[in-house]
């Protein structure tokens, strides 16, 4: 136990006072240090740990492995995991000759685990962040508190936890913003929401953009994380929904003004979608916001 408190040059313990139980809540800061080839953290053998933790390489290079991969932890390189998922381990390099040094923070809470590995499962296990701005920065300005007990309000708290989980997210998608994959996928969608009363396909939009429908299927679900014809349905019957509440169109007209070849098409796609039929739609003036 001395040797692991050594390998800390510093660290800041939370504090969060009538906890919520859905917000996450962030326990330690620690600014570390490893040397040894014998320093290693596998998930499988933390079973009884819970909650999740954070880390990011300043200086030097650690290892991580996730999901059968291994990842060079270089300085601006993070891993985002739960603290025992059995797929993952960190270590000091076998090899390794230099100093890691990592500033790590951990938190938790009933629902921590469920939204990290959302995250990984969206983003994977390794980041790419920048040290001297954003999130980083703030982490390490806390070495001016070190040993200080740091008593936050839960939403405090769980602020603190979601500027590093948002920070991770916006790397990610800072990336595809830039892909010219992105733009594609842009001018598809575009296309759609244009053309909502076509009965169009995805090959047609496909042929449009001068790419097969399968890369158009493949690139479209991983940027947008669904399927080019469920994302078409759901802004038509969301429209659809639209004009139930609005106007007093008959389901036929609305089929039609949505691009569905007839009313029974229509609406075996609207009770999928919505769970309801479109008459018991406008009769309760519900739809589901999410579609």
């Amino acid at each position: 136990m001395r040797l692991y408190k050594k390998m800390r040059l510093w660290e800041v313990n939370f504090e969060v006072h009538r906890k919520l139980a859905s917000l996450p809540v962030p326990g330690v800061l620690v600014d570390e240090v490893q040397t040894l080839p014998s320093y290693r953290l596998e998930g499988k053998k933390r079973k009884e740990q819970t909650g999740c933790q954070f880390v990011y390489t300043l200086e030097g290079e650690g290892r991580y492995r996730g999901r059968g991969i291994e990842h060079k932890l270089l300085p601006g390189t993070a891993f985002l995991q739960k603290h025992n998922d059995p797929e993952t381990a960190y270590y000091y390099p076998p090899e390794g000759k230099a100093t890691w040094r990592f500033i790590w923070i951990s938190f938790f809470s009933e629902t921590s685990d469920k939204i990290v590995m959302e995250l990984v499962d969206r983003y994977g296990y390794i980041y790419k962040l920048p040290r001297d701005r954003g999130i980083i920065k703030k982490l390490e300005s806390y070495r001016n508190l070190r040993d200080i007990i740091q008593v936050l309000s839960p939403l405090a708290g769980a602020g603190l936890v979601m500027e590093v989980l948002t920070a991770l997210g916006e790397s990610i998608d800072a990336k595809k913003e830039s892909d010219p994959q992105s733009d594609l996928i842009k001018t598809a969608q575009r296309f759609i929401m244009e053309n909502l009363d076509k009965n169009i396909g995805v090959a047609e939009i496909a042929s449009l953009l001068n790419i097969s429908r399968e890369h158009l299927s493949r690139v479209f679900k991983e940027q947008t994380g669904i399927a080019p014809l469920d994302y078409m349905h759901r802004k038509k019957i969301r429209h659809a929904c639209h004009l139930l509440k609005n106007t007093t169109l008959s389901c036929k007209e609305i089929a039609q003004r949505t691009g569905y070849e007839n009313a029974n098409s229509f609406s075996r796609v609207f009770r999928s979608l919505v769970r309801f039929s479109p008459a018991e739609v406008r009769k309760n003036n519900y739809y589901n916001e999410f579609l």
